[in-house]
């Protein structure tokens, strides 16, 4: 009987973008381990597609992701305090959650009860994940020897953002990755970023 591990499936050609992906799903299931002692039912999906743009901002739809109503939390990533206060993004990392779900996630995450009946408690459960998940990778990312990343405040919402959600315009794609629980497609989570230096 074997005891390879599964490899993770990509469909893409950014291999850069693919090696931040895996740090990212390292740091993911870090987090879902710790703070719940949540395992994924099989290795995440990794998917390269290309950034639809919004003006100067990156276009989101959360209902491509479930089909259902979704709440989705974006998170920004800098070099520095000064390209934060400059809106000069190195990348971003948005989290979708369907809304059906998150109230079971908190409680799996063992943030307690909420009230999924209450908009804004769902989209700041949606935002606590998604700062939980920036903030690991961030963390994730400076042990395989990148650079110490600045990373904004999560902004949420359902479904779409009305405008759009900034990201670094050199880069033309992002990599979709998906998380399963259970048999069930769960956690979505896509990542576009500028190529990082290391130490």
């Amino acid at each position: 009987m074997s005891n390879a591990k599964p490899k993770i499936y990509f469909d893409g050609t950014n291999e850069a973008l693919f090696s931040l992906s895996l740090v990212l799903i390292d740091a993911v299931k870090i987090m879902l381990r710790q703070k719940g002692d949540i395992h994924f039912f099989k290795e995440p999906k990794v998917c390269e597609k290309e950034i639809v743009q919004f003006g100067r901002c990156m276009r989101v739809d959360g209902l491509e992701k479930f089909g259902s109503r979704t709440l989705v939390a974006s998170v920004n990533f800098y070099i520095d305090q000064e390209a934060m206060d400059n809106n000069k993004a190195l990348g971003a990392l948005l989290v979708y959650i369907p809304e059906d779900f998150i109230a079971r996630l908190m409680w799996l995450l063992e943030y307690g009860r909420i009230d999924d009946d209450e908009e804004s408690e769902v989209l700041d459960a949606c935002g606590t994940v998604a700062n939980l998940v920036a903030g690991y990778f961030v963390k994730e990312l400076s042990a395989h020897g990148y650079i110490h990343l600045q990373m904004s405040h999560f902004d949420a919402f359902v479904n779409s953002s009305v405008n759009g959600i900034e990201f670094n315009p050199q880069e033309s794609v992002k990599h979709e990755i998906t998380f399963f629980l259970r048999e069930d497609k769960r956690i979505v989570a896509e990542l576009t970023m500028a190529p990082l230096k290391k130490y």
